[in-house]
């Protein structure tokens, strides 16, 4: 089937809103789209509730159908279980985790730039299969002042019938808090923890401070690896990426493989005993002074206010 000309975008969404990963992957398509004269779909879930599995069988028999040309997935828990079983079962290629996609208007496909070795090299990759499917981390493509249309070409999946390919079922859905907090990459704020936090009740005045901004906490490799935090928590090369308006960076030395998960908040305040740390050459603005004493006179002031 010849593939149409259509970028098709996944919406995740989190109490019927759409994501933010979702949104900033939807306005690059719509950039794609008038680039390449295609046209950006965002396309959601049968219900919020659905199982991926059944997402991935409603996929499989829209792609049958209409055979876009592209489809862009969050590398999120949820986006990446869709997307590879979306692969799995078509049998198609993906690029996993990518920092960029460049239309190629004489081959009329994409290229998708991935960074590896730690984020010292980025590797270009070339999909034969189609659609071409990519997932890209929150804050790849950051959001301008205009926030995408989600309404606009919307697509939303017809529920399947397919039971015979569907091993799950959603009985419930039962929040879990400790789940919710660890969704780092929505998070607006981040105080983030690395080994000079200490010990796992070192992140106390953390999660206080995360708090009374209106944010969450997340740590380094080195801190997870400690076992003083969750690896729900972790941000960098081998945890997550994230993109908040402020990133707290609280005995953390700035190392290349926790940089590049964080390198593109907006504001980056280091708190750190040692100025000669790597941390500070990316930072905004820097305190140079132990984080044990710093964190309790911000919370001191903040409370005062």
């Amino acid at each position: 089937m010849k593939n149409s000309n259509n970028i098709w975008v996944f919406i995740e969404t989190l109490n019927n809103q759409p994501k933010h990963v979702s949104l900033e992957l939807l306005a690059k398509a719509m950039e794609l789209a008038k680039e390449s004269g295609m046209t950006a779909v965002p396309v959601f879930a049968p219900s919020e509730s659905a199982s991926p599995e059944s997402i991935v069988s409603a996929l499989s028999a829209s792609i049958s159908e209409e055979a876009p040309a592209a489809i862009l997935f969050g590398f999120t828990s949820l986006g990446k279980e869709i997307s590879a079983g979306l692969t799995a079962s078509l049998n198609l290629g993906i690029a996993s985790d990518c920092s960029n996609i460049i239309y190629r208007s004489a081959e009329k496909d994409f290229l998708f730039i991935r960074p590896t070795f730690d984020g010292k090299l980025n590797a270009t990759i070339s999909l034969t299969t189609f659609p071409q499917i990519a997932s890209f981390s929150a804050g790849t493509f950051p959001l301008e002042n205009n926030v995408p249309d989600t309404e606009t070409n919307k697509k939303v999946l017809a529920s399947s019938d397919d039971a015979a390919s569907i091993r799950s079922k959603l009985i419930e859905i039962i929040e879990d808090s400790a789940l919710a907090d660890s969704n780092i990459e929505d998070a607006s704020i981040l105080v983030a923890g690395g080994r000079g936090v200490g010990s796992a009740e070192g992140f106390d005045s953390l999660r206080e401070l995360a708090r009374l901004l209106g944010g969450n906490i997340a740590a380094s490799r080195a801190a997870v690896e400690e076992g003083w935090i969750s690896k729900d928590y972790q941000v960098g090369a081998t945890g997550k990426t994230v993109a908040p308006k402020v990133y707290f960076a609280c005995g953390i030395s700035g190392a290349l493989p926790h940089v590049v998960g964080m390198k593109d908040s907006e504001i980056i305040i280091a708190i750190n005993t040692n100025a000669s740390e790597p941390i500070f050459d990316i930072a905004h603005y820097g305190i140079v002074g132990d984080l044990h004493k710093v964190i309790p006179e911000l919370i001191k002031i903040i409370k005062e206010r």
